[in-house]
């Protein structure tokens, strides 16, 4: 297999080689995990997902390709519980940078205890998002429990700009193009020789919380109450949670970052492929003293129903990825001058929703899922919740030399009593 990155796929190949670009998951696991079983499921695994066995290679017109030619099983690295912790090993992970040129670009670790254990996988943002990363871990457990599951192997490394539901890419065909494609300006970069400098060692802070079945119960009642989506509630609490922090020196206009899945777009074949099938939206909301957290879930949820029903983001990365590189004739040297987007929104909100992970494998039972965990860069503010076992599992992870490490646990403690304050 070989195929031509996207641009998607290349900027984040780019970003990750010169700061971290990656996310982790934390599983604990009730149970004996044994490090020969999780390398054969992860064999099996690479066997079934092209993308969990590639590497990058570069030809000497610049073009970028991904292939799965001799590439290395998936690295398993075995811990005693006294050698190490969770959350220090994911903090040094997400700042150690893989070799794309080798691969392949999945990590596992396991720390063993007497009857517990726990998985942390670190996966590389150009190779999937964090929807595909749950499939395949769950698809791993598959594996371990049973070596010979009816999983069948897919031939090609998926690219969702081909994927597109034949009426939906018809609706955005008869759109205008965006600006850029048609003036060209965004090609209009001075390109200077790249200087190398030391890959980023973030000092991260992670903070890691879960709800219970009755907590969680009730979140999704308030929802249903109002009559918005449990994401934009949990929005909502978050900002207004920066806004008690912020807003009487900064402002009470807040901003959400919300990554969204292309998977409900995408071909009935593409709903099990493992990859990257995501972009982002945002939100800009008042949340001032006098607004009630309803009202704000409201508007955020309304205003972010309409641009998913009306194919936005979607539309912007479909012309992206089609016509982006298409008259650079080198991309990399183009990404290293072009300037920085500014991270101008308060937090980026990575909620997975209902995971669909098994709470028993045969012997294994799972009894914590924390994640995604986002290397979090330039100040950037990341929190990942997923629903697992009707519990909500959250962390929030930021760089604690970018942002006031006790501003953030000030931030932390009120989204967790407004969380807990819900009982309807």
């Amino acid at each position: 297999m070989k195929r031509e990155t996207i641009s998607y796929e290349r900027v984040l190949y780019f970003i990750g080689n010169i700061s971290p670009m990656y996310f982790a998951f934390r599983i604990k696991v009730k149970g004996s995990v044994k490090k020969q079983g999780l390398e054969q499921a992860l064999l099996k695994l690479q066997r079934r997902h092209p993308l969990a066995r590639v590497r990058v290679e570069m030809t000497p017109d610049k073009k970028q390709f991904i292939t799965d030619e001799n590439v290395p099983a998936i690295p398993v690295t075995e811990y005693a519980s006294d050698q190490t912790d969770w959350k220090s090993l994911i903090k040094r992970e997400l700042q150690t940078p893989f070799d794309i040129y080798k691969g392949p670009m999945i990590r596992i670790h396991l720390i063993r205890e007497q009857d517990t254990s726990d998985i942390v996988a670190v996966f590389h943002h150009a190779l999937c998002d964090g929807l595909s990363a749950v499939q395949f871990l769950q698809e791993m457990f598959v594996f371990m429990s049973d070596p010979n599951p009816a999983l069948k192997p897919y031939a090609e490394a998926p690219n969702f700009a081909t994927l597109i539901k034949d009426d939906i890419l018809e609706i955005i065909k008869t759109r205008p193009m965006p600006p850029w494609l048609k003036n060209k300006d965004y090609l209009k970069v001075e390109l200077k020789p790249r200087k190398e400098e030391p890959f980023p060692q973030p000092n991260f802070a992670i903070h890691n919380w879960s709800l219970g079945e009755q907590e969680t119960g009730n979140i999704v009642k308030q929802a249903k109450h109002i009559g918005i989506s449990v994401h934009a509630l949990l929005g909502a609490i978050i900002l207004k949670a920066f806004a008690r922090e912020f807003g009487e020196k900064d402002g009470y206009l807040r901003k959400l970052q919300s990554p969204l899945s292309f998977k409900p777009f995408l071909k009935a074949e593409a709903q099990e492929y493992f990859g990257l099938f995501n972009g982002l939206l945002t939100k800009e909301v008042d949340c001032s003293p006098e607004r009630p957290l309803p009202e704000i879930a409201k508007q955020i949820y309304t205003e972010l129903t309409e641009k998913i029903e009306n194919y936005i983001p979607l539309d912007g990365y479909y012309y992206f990825n089609t016509y982006f590189l298409r008259d650079m004739k080198d991309p990399e040297l183009y990404y290293a001058n072009r300037p920085t987007p500014p991270m101008d929104y308060d937090v980026s909100l990575s909620n997975l929703g209902r995971v669909r992970m098994q709470k028993v494998y045969d012997d294994l039972e799972i009894e914590e899922l924390y994640g995604p965990i986002f290397s979090a860069i330039r100040g950037e503010r990341v929190i990942g919740v997923n629903t697992f076992r009707d519990r909500m599992f959250f962390t929030c992870i930021y760089d604690r030399d970018c942002f006031d490490h006790d501003a953030g646990t000030r931030i932390i403690e009120q989204v967790k009593k407004m969380l807990r304050d819900i009982d309807r």
